[in-house]
């Protein structure tokens, strides 16, 4: 794809998109960039920070070649998600979302599947709701009504072909269909691949490929069960957990995660004890504070980009100004 229209179609759909989150009266909220809290379970990176100078770096040598140590003066993590961040916000708002950038070490085969990115931005959507039902009627309108905006906007340049209206068009094609995760399993059990690496239990990228394939419109997971996640979410009477993935037809695979949030502070302590031993309290605290019951979901941006723009791999829609770790991807795969 041509730089000119990454650029092209990046622009578009932000537009379009908040847009539709506008019409449903999100406020829209700057994410924080750093910070001293970290996610149980998650792979993080930190930011050094240094004082009048650049931080000192050294790469290691011989047998810690691929080691790098850094100097400065204090450090943060930055963010895997902005899942709490945006939780933290409703205490003084009701529905929130935000553009978060997000960086995430890539595990074993990702760099290979065309959607993984070492940094990307996430739309971080969130508002105060105790309805999983409530979740999938407002993010169907939602993905709806940007639809149409992106129509509009695409349909008066030469980037929007009869196949690119249709794709673009099952977004709107709601109400979108809903598979537990135990049948969805089922449906795919002979595609293989190797394990997830993330979570044993749950689906290899070939079994999420292969009912992505099977699809002509977007579609839910849902009821995911207890093992198969690695961040925390509220316990249904069933055992099972308030989570869901929205997946993309045609074999692009999820679009995005979420699920409703975990209702007790020591409900947030257990799990969380799974991810680490040593689990940040801020989160737990703020939850007894204000008893506040949310939920929402992070839309992959640069996934909806190629989805709608109709890219072969995330890879084609990177960015010319990108020089960070996304760029050596290809570089390492020729």
């Amino acid at each position: 794809m041509k730089q000119s229209d990454v650029y092209a179609w990046t622009g578009d759909v932000l537009a379009a998109l908040r847009g539709a989150l506008d019409a449903q009266e999100f406020v829209e909220i700057l994410p924080a960039i750093l910070s001293s809290r970290f996610e149980p379970g998650a792979r993080h990176t930190v930011a050094v920070m240094g004082d009048r100078a650049l931080p000192r770096v050294t790469n290691g040598g011989g047998a810690t070649r691929d080691q790098v140590t850094v100097v400065g003066r204090e450090s943060y993590y930055l963010p895997v998600s902005h899942c709490v961040e945006k939780q933290l916000a409703l205490e003084h708002v009701m529905k929130v979302y935000c553009m978060a950038p997000c960086v995430r070490l890539l595990m074993d085969g990702e760099d290979r599947t065309g959607r993984h990115l070492y940094s990307f931005f996430q739309t971080e959507i969130e508002w105060r709701t105790e309805s999983e039902d409530e979740v999938y009627t407002v993010i169907e309108s939602l993905l709806g009504d940007f639809a149409a905006r992106l129509l509009e906007r695409v349909g008066r340049t030469d980037r929007c072909d009869d196949d690119t209206r249709a794709r673009i068009s099952t977004l709107a094609m709601g109400p979108f269909e809903r598979i537990p995760f135990d049948a969805a399993r089922r449906l795919v059990s002979r595609s293989g691949g190797s394990l997830n690496p993330h979570s044993a239990g749950d689906m290899t990228h070939a079994e999420e490929r292969a009912l992505s394939e099977s699809h002509q419109a977007p579609f839910w997971i849902t009821e995911y069960p207890d093992g198969v996640r690695d961040s925390l979410y509220r316990r249904t009477p069933s055992g099972k957990f308030a989570t869901y993935d929205l997946i993309l037809p045609g074999g692009h695979g999820e679009l995005a995660t979420g699920g409703l949030r975990p209702d007790s502070a020591d409900d947030i302590r257990r799990q969380a004890q799974k991810f680490s031993d040593s689990p940040h309290e801020y989160y737990p605290s703020w939850k007894a504070r204000t008893k506040l019951q949310t939920g929402g979901l992070g839309f992959g941006l640069e996934r909806l980009i190629r989805y709608c723009a109709g890219a072969s791999s995330i890879l084609d829609i990177r960015f010319a100004h990108d020089h960070g770790p996304n760029a050596t991807i290809e570089a390492r795969n020729a």
